[in-house]
C-alpha cells in the first residue's frame, strides 16, 4: 500500500536486488507504491489476486505451485517483494513456501507484516505478526537483522528488534488529561490504561544455499 516506511526500505536496500524481480500484492489502490520504477532495468512482474493497475498477472500465491508456475511463466526469481499482503493470505504458510519455491538460492525476500495495525480488508484481515514468526514461516531463509526493524506510520520512525517495545514511549502512551475530562463527562470510552500505535515488522531475509 502507501507506507513510506516500506518505500524507504526498499530503496536502502535496492542495490542488493537481483532480477528478475517478483512482487505479490502489486495493485495499485490509489495511494500503492510504485517498486517497478525503482528497478527499470529488471525483468519485473507485478502479481495480485484482483486485476487493475501494476497489475501483470491475476493470481493466489496460495494456490498449487505447478498451477502457478504455469501462470507466471518463470521459475525462479533474484527478488520478491511482499509488503502488507500476508495478513490478507488465509493460509500464509502456502504462500509462504510457494514464495520459497520461486525464489532463487540467495535471492532476496522484502517482507513487511503487520504486528500492530488496525483491522483493513483488501478484502479480508486475518493474522498479525512478530518477528519469531517470520522465521517459522521461512525456516529457508536468513533474516539480516541489521537491516530489518519496527516502523510505525510516520515516515522515519523505525526501531530495531532488538528494542524494548514497552519502554518506547512513542508505541505506549497513556491517554492524555483532554480523553480523561471527556471519559468523566461519559463523552467517550476509556476502558485500558494504554494503547499502541501502528506498528509493521519489515524484514530482509535472504534464501539459504542447500
Amino acid at each position: 500500500m502507501g507506507d513510506l516506511n516500506q518505500l524507504d526500505f526498499v530503496l536502502e536496500n535496492r542495490r542488493m536486488v537481483v532480477g528478475p524481480i517478483l512482487e505479490i500484492g502489486s495493485k495499485d489502490y490509489g495511494n500503492t507504491n510504485d517498486f517497478r520504477q525503482i528497478f527499470p532495468s529488471e525483468t519485473y512482474i507485478g502479481t495480485d489476486q484482483e486485476d487493475g493497475k501494476g497489475v501483470d498477472l491475476v493470481c493466489d500465491f496460495s494456490s498449487d505451485y505447478e498451477s502457478l508456475k504455469k501462470t507466471i511463466g518463470i521459475e525462479q526469481f533474484g527478488t520478491v517483494i511482499c509488503l502488507s499482503v500476508l495478513e490478507h493470505c488465509k493460509y500464509p504458510f502456502k504462500i509462504a513456501e510457494n514464495i520459497s519455491r520461486f525464489l532463487a538460492e540467495g535471492g532476496i525476500l522484502f517482507l513487511s507484516v503487520p504486528f500492530v495495525w488496525n483491522i483493513h480488508a483488501y478484502p479480508d484481515d486475518y493474522w498479525r505478526f512478530t518477528p519469531a514468526s517470520i522465521s517459522v514461516l521461512f525456516p529457508e531463509f536468513n533474516l539480516i537483522e541489521e537491516k530489518s526493524y519496527y516502523s510505525t506510520k510516520i515516515r522515519g520512525e523505525r526501531f530495531p528488534f532488538t528494542q524494548n517495545l514497552k519502554k518506547v514511549d512513542r508505541l505506549t502512551f497513556r491517554p492524555s488529561i483532554l480523553r480523561r475530562i471527556l471519559q468523566m463527562f461519559r463523552l467517550v470510552e476509556l476502558r485500558y490504561p494504554y494503547a499502541l500505535i501502528p506498528v509493521n515488522v519489515n524484514t530482509l531475509l535472504i534464501k539459504k544455499s542447500k
